[in-house]
């Protein structure tokens, strides 16, 4: 036993074990090591870790022990045309509060109506139309390639499927250069929806000054970094934004704050609705999963009355560490990504990876409260793949060994101080929600329960509430329908709040989630408007605290309720 459990956790880099620097080194700092079976001589592995999606057969085999960083459909909002759709759906349900979009046509189909549209703005009375902006994307691109600006379908070069968006003409500018936004988002899982946004991030600027009278110079429009740290003007020392082209959203709040005053409170809570309403419009067609999460990158740009438009979701962030800035946001963001997943730091042994002590199914405890010694080898009684029952494989001697699922009811956790409390980093925040959080991130649900006719939470049958169920709880004993409110600065912006309720899951509807977010948004600005009116308020983190309190109270929200904002 002592042997397995000083096996170390193995991670996987695509399918020929490339990846960015930086991940790599994250997982060494953790004592991972690296998968050696790419030649197809071993399937031992506990992450896989992949840019693109996984094949739909990677799912079926995945086992309690394997964990992958993409969910099945979960990229249906990272393509820019099915992005629009889904956005153009919900608004066309919900209305103006899912106008946070530019209004966008799909090539080839769309074509006659684009054209259509710019033939009315050239009509319009008061001339603006004649020189209105448009941008063009291709759908599956990235890192600025094939994106160019134009004003008359004339200079349109149509080539592959693309998007045209009306061009956001008056960006807000710092010292002249235009920017936008790099959100990390993770989501656990759609069913239900739990997400969390990462506190810090990052401002991308073009290398060149912003103006319309020159619509063909990418530097000036595009603030792709991939694209940027190509210019002539890269290395330059610019105007307040210094070398480079990327800053920290800590130096973008104090760049604003001083301008905007209250206002730039608000845009950070209607950033979060953004982001919300962005990952409720696929929630429906997402299917449960289990040990698969999704890493986003939120690109958000602000226009100068402080407004948020989403511009794109990208399904692999890139994680390359080209300036300070990147290496300041990402390395200690990936570190606490993993926290929060509940991954240990080393070892794959029983004790530190499952999270928070429980009974295994037969009740084997020792006097003293410990688990005892696990065979390597665990029937589970309700593994479903296919359409036939089956005994789950032997594990891997190297791979941890999971209980089965308990008989009749929740497991009461009896020992918080092991395994996954030990993996949360402590901070002060988090302190006060410890013990909470952790008497719910361990718990195991029981085959019996899954089956239960009496729940409801949303779904038709059984069988597919049992598939629900089953997703929420995964194989190191994290439950994501109760999840935890933050690990560092992984703050978790949906659920709002969790039920009182243990025994229940919180399973709304579309129409529920979008009132509760528009709920947010319409409290965040009685706030502002009642508290921010005083010029000689303190504009620091004071005004932070005083600001969520008032939030708090007028949503009626508890302790659970997590304020995301950018440190300060």
């Amino acid at each position: 036993m002592e042997e397995e459990i000083d096996e170390h956790f193995i991670y996987r880099l695509n399918d020929n074990g490339s990846g960015p620097s930086l991940l790599i080194k994250v997982c060494a700092e953790r004592g991972w090591r690296m998968y050696q079976g790419y030649n197809g001589g071993e399937d031992r592995w506990n992450l896989w870790w992949r840019t693109s999606a996984f094949p739909a057969a990677c799912y079926k085999a995945l086992g309690d022990w394997q964990f992958m960083n993409h969910i099945p459909k979960g990229g249906s909002i990272c393509r820019k045309d099915s992005l629009s759709r889904l956005l153009r759906c919900m608004r066309r349900i919900y209305g103006s509060i899912y106008d946070f979009s530019p209004p966008c046509f799909h090539l080839p189909l769309e074509y006659a109506k684009l054209v259509s549209e710019c033939s009315r703005l050239r009509r319009a009375e008061d001339g603006s139309g004649s020189n209105v902006v448009w941008i063009h994307k291709p759908v599956a691109q990235s890192q600025g390639r094939g994106i160019f600006l134009f004003r008359s379908v004339c200079e349109m070069r149509c080539g592959s499927a693309a998007v045209v968006q009306r061009y956001i003409e008056r960006p807000l500018l710092i010292a002249g250069y235009k920017f936008d936004l790099r959100l990390y988002v993770c989501v656990p899982g759609y069913r239900p929806l739990t997400a969390y946004m990462y506190a810090e991030g990052l401002a991308r600027f073009g290398t060149d000054k912003y103006t319309l009278s020159d619509i063909h110079n990418p530097y000036r429009h595009l603030t792709n970094s991939s694209l940027n740290k190509s210019g002539p003007r890269y290395a330059e020392c610019k105007d307040r934004i210094g070398s480079g082209c990327k800053w920290t959203l800590k130096q973008v709040r104090r760049a604003l704050i001083g301008r905007w005053g209250a206002v730039e409170w608000l845009v950070w809570q209607r950033i979060r609705a953004l982001v919300t309403l962005t990952l409720l419009a696929q929630a429906a067609g997402t299917p449960p999963a289990r040990n698969c999460f999704e890493f986003y990158g939120f690109d958000v740009l602000l226009d100068e009355s402080m407004k948020p438009w989403l511009l794109e979701v990208n399904l692999s962030p890139a994680l390359a560490a080209d300036c300070e800035a990147d290496v300041l946001v990402k390395q200690p963001m990936l570190h606490e990504l993993f926290d929060l997943l509940g991954l240990p730091m080393r070892h794959t042994g029983l004790s530190l990876l499952q999270g928070p002590s429980t009974q295994l199914a037969n009740g084997s405890e020792d006097e003293e409260g410990t688990v005892r010694e696990v065979s390597s080898r665990v029937e589970t009684a309700g593994t479903r793949r296919g359409p036939r029952w089956r005994r789950r494989r032997a594990l891997p001697i190297h791979c941890v060994t999971l209980q089965a699922p308990m008989a009749d009811k929740y497991t009461d956790i009896s020992d918080k101080n092991i395994a996954m409390g030990s993996l949360y980093k402590s901070s002060p925040e988090t302190a006060s929600e410890s013990s909470d959080s952790q008497s719910t991130s361990g718990t195991v649900l029981t085959a019996s329960e899954c089956m239960d006719e009496s729940w409801r939470g949303g779904y038709a049958t059984a069988a597919s509430r049992k598939r629900m169920i089953s997703a929420c709880t995964w194989g190191n004993g994290v439950r994501w329908d109760r999840g935890i409110g933050r690990v560092g600065q992984w703050v978790r912006i949906y659920p709002h709040t969790l039920p009182d309720d243990d025994q229940q899951l919180s399973m709304e509807d579309a129409r529920e989630s979008v009132a509760h977010v528009s709920k947010l948004i319409r409290a965040a600005r009685e706030v502002v408007k009642e508290s921010g009116r005083d010029i000689r308020a303190p504009r620091d983190s004071g005004r932070d605290t005083a600001f969520e309190a008032s939030l708090r109270k007028k949503l009626g929200y508890g302790s659970n309720f997590e304020m995301w904002l950018p440190p300060f």
